[in-house]
Protein backbone atom coordinates (compact mmCIF):
# COMPACT_ATOMS: atom_id res chain seq x y z
CA UNK A 1 0.00 0.00 0.00
CA UNK A 2 3.00 2.81 0.63
CA UNK A 3 4.44 1.70 -2.36
CA UNK A 4 1.45 2.55 -4.52
CA UNK A 5 1.03 5.88 -2.39
CA UNK A 6 4.72 6.85 -2.97
CA UNK A 7 4.74 5.47 -6.75
CA UNK A 8 1.31 8.03 -7.41
CA UNK A 9 2.87 10.50 -5.68
CA UNK A 10 6.17 10.41 -7.81
CA UNK A 11 5.18 9.99 -11.01
CA UNK A 12 1.95 13.24 -10.07
CA UNK A 13 4.85 15.45 -8.85
CA UNK A 14 7.71 14.67 -11.20
CA UNK A 15 5.39 14.62 -13.93
CA UNK A 16 4.52 18.32 -13.89
CA UNK A 17 8.19 19.29 -14.00
CA UNK A 18 8.32 16.64 -16.47
CA UNK A 19 5.42 18.78 -18.70
CA UNK A 20 7.14 21.59 -18.36
CA UNK A 21 10.38 20.71 -19.00
CA UNK A 22 9.47 19.19 -22.45
CA UNK A 23 6.97 21.50 -23.34
CA UNK A 24 10.27 24.05 -22.99
CA UNK A 25 12.52 21.85 -24.80
CA UNK A 26 9.83 21.65 -27.91
CA UNK A 27 8.24 24.32 -27.98
CA UNK A 28 9.48 27.15 -25.74
CA UNK A 29 13.35 26.97 -27.11
CA UNK A 30 11.86 27.70 -30.56
CA UNK A 31 9.76 30.69 -29.77
CA UNK A 32 12.68 32.25 -27.48
CA UNK A 33 14.80 32.22 -30.57
CA UNK A 34 12.54 34.38 -32.37
CA UNK A 35 11.45 36.65 -29.76
CA UNK A 36 12.98 40.06 -29.43
CA UNK A 37 15.33 40.25 -26.74
CA UNK A 38 13.69 42.77 -24.69
CA UNK A 39 10.64 39.88 -24.61
CA UNK A 40 12.94 37.49 -23.65
CA UNK A 41 14.34 38.88 -20.64
CA UNK A 42 10.96 40.32 -19.36
CA UNK A 43 8.74 37.10 -19.84
CA UNK A 44 10.98 34.54 -18.72
CA UNK A 45 12.60 36.72 -16.26
CA UNK A 46 8.80 36.77 -14.73
CA UNK A 47 8.22 33.16 -15.52
CA UNK A 48 11.61 32.15 -13.48
CA UNK A 49 10.34 34.31 -10.49
CA UNK A 50 7.43 32.40 -10.28
CA UNK A 51 8.65 29.03 -11.55
CA UNK A 52 11.87 29.07 -8.84
CA UNK A 53 9.19 29.81 -6.09
CA UNK A 54 6.77 27.15 -6.82
CA UNK A 55 8.40 24.19 -8.83
CA UNK A 56 10.61 23.46 -6.17
CA UNK A 57 7.68 22.27 -3.96
CA UNK A 58 6.92 19.35 -6.91
CA UNK A 59 10.35 18.56 -7.87
CA UNK A 60 11.34 17.86 -4.05
CA UNK A 61 8.08 16.10 -3.40
CA UNK A 62 9.20 13.91 -6.87
CA UNK A 63 12.80 13.15 -5.03
CA UNK A 64 11.70 12.17 -1.79
CA UNK A 65 8.44 10.01 -3.09
CA UNK A 66 10.74 8.13 -5.14
CA UNK A 67 14.02 7.60 -2.62
CA UNK A 68 10.70 5.92 -0.48
CA UNK A 69 9.71 3.68 -3.05
CA UNK A 70 13.47 2.11 -3.52
CA UNK A 71 12.98 1.20 0.49
CA UNK A 72 9.47 0.82 0.84
CA UNK A 73 9.35 -1.58 -2.64
CA UNK A 74 11.78 -3.88 -0.82
CA UNK A 75 14.87 -3.12 -2.00
CA UNK A 76 16.73 -5.48 -5.12
CA UNK A 77 13.17 -5.64 -5.96
CA UNK A 78 12.09 -4.95 -9.70
CA UNK A 79 9.96 -2.10 -8.17
CA UNK A 80 12.85 -0.88 -6.65
CA UNK A 81 15.11 -1.37 -9.03
CA UNK A 82 13.06 0.82 -11.18
CA UNK A 83 12.83 2.93 -8.48
CA UNK A 84 16.38 3.54 -8.81
CA UNK A 85 16.66 4.28 -12.41
CA UNK A 86 14.32 6.55 -12.06
CA UNK A 87 15.93 8.63 -9.43
CA UNK A 88 18.90 8.37 -11.63
CA UNK A 89 16.80 10.74 -14.23
CA UNK A 90 15.00 13.06 -11.61
CA UNK A 91 18.96 13.80 -9.71
CA UNK A 92 20.43 14.31 -13.72
CA UNK A 93 17.76 17.19 -14.54
CA UNK A 94 17.77 19.12 -11.17
CA UNK A 95 22.02 18.94 -11.51
CA UNK A 96 21.27 20.17 -15.02
CA UNK A 97 18.87 23.06 -13.41
CA UNK A 98 21.32 24.06 -10.40
CA UNK A 99 24.45 24.31 -12.38
CA UNK A 100 23.46 25.77 -15.71
CA UNK A 101 19.77 27.18 -15.31
CA UNK A 102 19.68 28.60 -12.03
CA UNK A 103 21.82 31.40 -12.19
CA UNK A 104 20.65 32.01 -15.77
CA UNK A 105 16.81 32.36 -13.88
CA UNK A 106 18.44 34.16 -11.44
CA UNK A 107 19.53 36.91 -13.69
CA UNK A 108 16.72 37.41 -15.96
CA UNK A 109 14.27 37.10 -12.72
CA UNK A 110 16.72 40.27 -11.21
CA UNK A 111 16.33 42.26 -15.09
CA UNK A 112 12.76 41.53 -15.13
CA UNK A 113 12.46 43.05 -11.53
CA UNK A 114 14.12 46.00 -12.27
CA UNK A 115 12.61 46.75 -15.90
CA UNK A 116 16.27 46.25 -17.55
CA UNK A 117 14.72 44.41 -20.58
CA UNK A 118 18.04 45.84 -22.33
CA UNK A 119 20.08 43.02 -20.64
CA UNK A 120 22.02 40.78 -23.68
CA UNK A 121 19.37 38.12 -22.56
CA UNK A 122 20.09 36.26 -25.74
CA UNK A 123 23.64 34.29 -24.68
CA UNK A 124 21.65 33.86 -21.43
CA UNK A 125 18.90 32.24 -23.09
CA UNK A 126 21.12 29.71 -25.04
CA UNK A 127 22.89 29.01 -22.20
CA UNK A 128 19.50 28.15 -20.53
CA UNK A 129 18.86 26.08 -23.80
CA UNK A 130 22.16 24.28 -23.23
CA UNK A 131 20.63 21.90 -20.98
CA UNK A 132 16.69 21.96 -21.54
CA UNK A 133 16.89 18.96 -23.84
CA UNK A 134 18.98 16.99 -21.40
CA UNK A 135 16.85 18.40 -18.39
CA UNK A 136 13.97 16.61 -20.27
CA UNK A 137 15.31 13.16 -21.52
CA UNK A 138 16.72 13.03 -17.55
CA UNK A 139 12.77 13.78 -16.45
CA UNK A 140 12.10 11.10 -18.95
CA UNK A 141 13.97 8.40 -17.66
CA UNK A 142 12.32 9.33 -13.87
CA UNK A 143 9.42 8.88 -15.75
CA UNK A 144 9.83 5.80 -17.50
CA UNK A 145 11.33 4.28 -14.26
CA UNK A 146 8.70 5.47 -12.07
CA UNK A 147 6.07 3.60 -14.57
CA UNK A 148 7.73 0.33 -14.44
CA UNK A 149 8.35 0.36 -11.08
CA UNK A 150 4.33 0.94 -10.56
CA UNK A 151 4.11 -1.89 -13.02
CA UNK A 152 6.16 -4.12 -11.33
CA UNK A 153 4.64 -3.33 -8.30
CA UNK A 154 1.29 -5.71 -8.86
Amino acid sequence: MLSDVLVVTALMSAGVVYGTDVFFAVVGRAALEEARDESVTDVMGRLHRYGDARMPVFGALGLLSTLGLVFAAGFGSAASTWALVALAGLLTQLAAYVVVARPVNTILTAAAAQGNVALASRPLQRRWDSVIVLRALGLAAGMAGLALAAISLR
